[in-house]
């Protein structure tokens, strides 16, 4: 089954983004890439997910119902163990990578997708080297950059991390999904803690 109604919705809400950084990554970005066929591997979390919809904000609200509605036909990843933070994690988190080096459809220049957290969940401070976007879909989670204050965002705020900047995030009483977005370093990596 084909996932290229995710990628169009997605390409969509990218598109309509007003931020210099993401009209810089995506001007040129040749959005006709071709679509692996990956066998849908869900994780604990996805049962979770229509829950988001009553929390994601309205111009989001389109594309998460959709990927809502997709989730059982996607390939769910999740970097990290119950021994790094804990069976709550594993059991109340994964993320999909849409586009990527081993995405459903394939691109060495970006990586990007959805990434979900359930309500309480801790992330605690962590880095990479490829520079990142996120576009949280609901104003749940407490942001943090550069060893800074937790500050919380609103859905569609952009949130920023330069290379191998740390950064963290706190959920509150509600689960967070997001947009994520990679550029530049090792597409597949899993985050230093």
């Amino acid at each position: 089954m084909t996932v290229k109604p995710l990628l169009d919705a997605f390409r969509d809400y990218i598109s309509g983004r007003d931020d210099n950084i993401t009209r810089t990554w995506f001007d040129q970005f040749n959005w006709d890439l071709p679509e692996r066929k990956l066998n849908p591997q869900p994780v604990p979390a996805i049962d979770q997910l229509p829950k988001i919809l009553e929390h994601c904000g309205g111009e989001e609200a389109q594309l998460i119902g959709l990927f809502v509605e997709m989730r059982e036909t996607l390939q769910w990843i999740q970097s990290y163990s119950a021994e790094d933070f804990g069976q709550y994690m594993v059991d109340h988190y994964g993320f999909v990578e849409l586009i990527g080096t081993r995405g459903h459809y394939a691109s060495n220049e970006i990586a990007a997708g959805f990434v979900y957290f359930g309500q309480g969940i801790d992330y605690p401070t962590h880095w990479h080297d490829s520079e990142a976007l996120y576009y949280p879909m609901n104003a749940s989670g407490l942001w943090s950059q550069d060893n800074g204050a937790y500050e919380p965002k609103e859905a569609g705020e952009l949130v920023y991390h330069k290379p191998n900047e740390p950064h963290a995030l706190k959920m509150l009483n509600d689960p967070l999904l997001a947009i994520w977005i990679w550029r530049g370093g090792n597409l597949a990596q899993k985050s230093d803690y």
